[in-house]
């Protein structure tokens, strides 16, 4: 499996999340969103546009509602998991949410559609794990546990409320540069030529470093895995799984040739990840699923 990453500095891929860099480090790459919002907004009005934009970006986070996840399974047409023809899958979300200490049980969904796919959403009592047809199908018990865990690490970590986060900070971003460079067009501010690019610049730059945090996330989420399943052992064996069968179920060839650049895939590639999980150090969290024998299917 070759690694398609740009050629860019080791500490540059690590820092964008490209290649694993150790601890999470989403926290400063959130800090860098608000330090360019920040910059953006001083540069167009000084002080009081920073602190306008401050005000600005929290009423966005207190009025901007969570996408409901019944409205999302809708739109995708998934369909709530039975458990009486899945009661195996049921009770490893119930242990995995247990180990996790979630207060509340994530509900489960099918996806329908091509390849092996998972996600998350929703927070707190409203979690949503679906998961596609194909990974309920052509996985293992022990595949599945490990996408599973993956998924439930995302609600463990709330996930979807810094994704949220970056969101709104990259669409403030967006909105100011746009301002300005109409003020700059339209107006009768002549600025200098520097402050046009950067002002055309920054919403890129957001950009980035919202899908760096994203990124980051995933390679959070199979760490989380890892502690979940007393090892990372499963969470490799179910990427390199499903990477085969998107390959084989998706016909395409080079699979990645028709992916995003890795600067702006929502997903480290197959090989940064199960190098991050080769690296973790064995953990010294109790034994899990150990002498349990799980329902059958």
């Amino acid at each position: 499996m070759s690694d398609d990453t740009p050629q860019l500095p080791d500490f540059i891929q690590r820092f964008l999340a490209i290649q694993p860099g150790g601890m999470s480090h989403a926290g400063t790459l959130m800090a860098c969103m608000i330090g360019v919002l920040a910059a953006c907004a001083w540069m167009l009005g000084g002080l009081s546009m920073m602190i306008s934009a401050g005000i600005a970006v929290a009423m966005m986070l207190a009025l901007t509602p969570m996408i409901s996840p019944d409205i999302l399974m809708k739109v995708l047409r998934a369909s709530p998991l039975p458990a009486k023809d899945y009661l195996a899958i049921h009770e490893m979300n119930h242990l995995l949410s247990d180990r996790a200490g979630l207060d509340h049980r994530p509900n489960l969904f099918i996806l329908p559609g091509k390849g092996v796919n998972a996600i998350t959403t929703g927070t707190d009592d409203h979690t949503t794990i679906a998961i596609s047809s194909d990974a309920l199908h052509n996985l293992s018990p022990r595949q599945m546990r490990a996408i599973l865990a993956h998924e439930v690490a995302h609600a463990w970590h709330g996930d979807t409320r810094i994704l949220l986060i970056t969101d709104v900070l990259y669409r403030a971003t967006w909105t100011i540069a746009l301002f300005g460079l109409a003020i700059f067009i339209f107006g009768d501010f002549n600025p200098p030529a520097w402050m046009i690019v950067v002002f055309g610049a920054v919403p890129t730059i957001s950009f980035l470093l919202q899908r760096a945090v994203i990124r980051d996330r995933e390679f959070a989420a199979d760490h989380g895995a890892s502690d979940l399943l007393n090892g990372p052992e499963d969470m490799i064996d179910a990427l390199l799984h499903i990477d085969q069968i998107n390959r084989t179920r998706l016909r395409i060839i080079p699979y990645r040739s028709t992916q995003p650049p890795s600067l702006l895939d929502t997903h480290p590639s197959i090989t940064a990840r199960i190098k991050a999980l080769r690296a973790l150090k064995p953990g010294t969290w109790q034994k899990f699923f150990e002498n349990r024998k799980m329902p059958e299917q």
